[in-house]
């Protein structure tokens, strides 16, 4: 019998290969093996902002400063309202006055409720008895005073400065200008814009 061609080492000599699964103090198994199914993938929750603090009002833009940007511009004022109507006064040489901001009715026992949409009472004394009860609606539209014979018995007539008595037609108003002379039968006014003061009524 012949001998091998390599040379065995003694028993002993060189460690036995270690079984699959022990925990010896070999050197382990560092193969990385895939699993047989992926994880399934989650998406990171996002995380929410903190909330935005409310942004304070601006002040209106002060005369020789710089403009402010548009986007940090206030909100926009509301539209004016519209312009209130300037109240009238008339007044008489026996110091008769009063003053007209929306619709008044005269004459010597004026009765509003006779009249379409009524007005304001005035009464006006009167010993010659010229002015009726219920002589004249004085309305004020705007920047005019309109006034319309009720019907009265001696009539109502307008009396520009510089021109010529007018008589009114009964029912129809008719502007009567600023400085002009309203005759209610034989008692005279004059019309004209009353001061500021007076307006409030």
């Amino acid at each position: 019998m012949s001998e091998p061609d390599f040379i065995v080492p003694p028993p002993g000599l060189v460690p036995d290969a270690p079984d699959k699964g022990t925990t010896t103090g070999a050197t382990p198994d560092r193969t990385i093996r895939a699993p047989d199914r992926l994880p399934v993938f989650r998406p990171v929750t996002p995380v929410a902002p903190p909330p935005r603090a409310t942004r304070p009002a601006l002040p209106t833009q002060p005369p020789g400063e710089a403009p402010v940007p548009s986007s940090m511009a206030a909100a926009p004022a509301a539209p004016a309202a519209p312009a209130r109507p300037r109240a009238w006064r008339l007044r008489s040489a026996d110091g008769i006055e009063f003053v007209v901001h929306d619709r008044v009715v005269a004459g010597r026992d004026p009765q509003p409720d006779t009249v379409p949409g009524g007005g304001t009472p005035v009464a006006i004394l009167d010993t010659l008895r010229s002015v009726s009860k219920t002589h004249v609606l004085l309305v004020v539209e705007v920047d005019r005073l309109l006034a319309t014979d009720l019907r009265s018995t001696n009539g109502v007539r307008i009396w520009p400065e510089g021109g010529d008595p007018i008589e009114l037609e009964p029912g129809i108003p008719t502007p009567v200008p600023a400085e002009a002379v309203l005759l209610l039968g034989d008692v005279a006014f004059l019309a004209d814009v009353a001061p500021e003061q007076d307006e409030v009524p």
